[in-house]
């Protein structure tokens, strides 16, 4: 029985423990096809005492999407912004930026940049999260094109309390006439 108590104080505490992350987390999409209209679509989620989560979406000859989040608890600030547009005649382009604060001043952030450049299709989404914590940073990018277009991603994240140097990661599509094989760089500044 004393077991059950000790497993018990240590899940309630663990639990409490979890709720005490400021997080925040966004994800924007944009697409257009020549002859169609474009789609945009738009994720925003907040976690924390304060906060808000907020999204905007319009599709059509430009379509465009935003997700806003912001968490604050007694642990720190999270703040993520992800944002996409897609115009008919024009490359996707979609980004997002994280960044929190903790109460002892640790700033972790993160960035990610998709780009999608087609004939007659493309669209492009990028999302991250971000929390105080141990939760850190993160960020991601993709786009989606025709068999002839070209695609651009950089991601990149820094965590305040890391040793090592952030990891910039690039991929980059290129066109090839049957098929294309993604190249992926790492550059360790």
């Amino acid at each position: 029985m004393k077991a059950l108590r000790i497993i018990t104080a240590l899940a309630t505490m663990s639990a409490a423990a979890a709720a005490l992350a400021a997080e925040a987390e966004t994800s924007a999409t944009a697409g257009g096809r020549l002859g169609g209209l474009g789609t945009a679509a738009a994720l925003a989620r907040y976690e924390g005492d304060v906060g808000f989560a907020r999204t905007t979406s319009t599709s059509g000859r430009v379509s465009a999407a935003r997700g806003v989040a912001v968490g604050a608890d007694a642990d720190g600030v999270s703040l993520s912004v992800s944002q996409a547009v897609a115009p008919l005649l024009g490359p996707a382009l979609a980004t997002s930026f994280n960044l929190s604060i903790g109460r002892d001043g640790q700033v972790s952030s993160s960035v990610g940049l998709g780009m999608a450049q087609g004939r007659s299709y493309q669209s492009a989404t990028a999302g991250g999260s971000v929390g105080t914590g141990r939760a850190g940073a993160s960020a991601y990018a993709t786009g989606r094109t025709d068999s002839r277009g070209r695609v651009t991603v950089v991601t990149r994240a820094d965590d305040g309390g890391a040793r090592r140097a952030p990891v910039r990661r690039e991929a980059v599509s290129r066109p090839v006439m049957r098929r294309s094989q993604p190249a992926v760089r790492v550059y360790r500044p």
